[in-house]
């Protein structure tokens, strides 16, 4: 009984709706190059229009209709709307590229006021360095007090 009542207004909700969602006879014809002219109630109609055609025969389908319905669904829009433009790389390179020159200015700005090198940076703390681990016997398998070692030990800088 309810169900009997609910009819007659199922189908004028299903009229009213029929007739605003009516594709306002787009053509399908080069619609990569017409979607972003189109409206948004004009492309949500379209693609409920192309929704309708593909929900029944897909050989009955006209070659403009499944390219349009392709484009509808895998086209570069809305959400699938590259996230870079032309020259996307070139900017990237160029501004990291200014960013690690601004980096090696800076680097070389504090090198030029600092002082002297610290005097464990020069020559003879390095070499003393070397006789106090022989004395004391510092790494006696693989270091400088080992027997067989022949490297420069703590000794890294040739210049004072």
């Amino acid at each position: 009984m309810i169900r009997n009542l609910a009819r007659p207004a199922i189908r004028a909700t299903q009229r009213r709706c029929a007739s605003t969602t009516a594709v306002s006879e787009v053509p399908l014809a080069n619609l990569e190059l017409r979607w972003k002219t189109l409206s948004a109630q004009e492309q949500g109609s379209l693609a409920k229009h192309l929704e309708q055609v593909q929900a029944g025969d897909w050989t009955k389908m006209s070659l403009e209709q499944k390219k349009a319905a392709y484009w509808v669904a895998f086209g570069p829009h809305g959400a699938r709307t590259p996230l870079t433009g032309p020259n996307h790389t070139l900017k990237v390179l160029a501004g990291t590229a200014g960013v690690v020159a601004a980096a090696g200015g800076l680097f070389l700005w504090i090198r030029s006021k600092g002082g002297e090198k610290p005097t464990t940076m020069t020559k003879e703390w390095q070499e003393a360095s070397n006789e106090y681990a022989r004395a004391n016997k510092i790494n006696p398998i693989s270091g400088v007090s080992s027997e067989t070692y022949k490297g420069t030990g703590f000794v890294s800088s040739s210049s004072n």
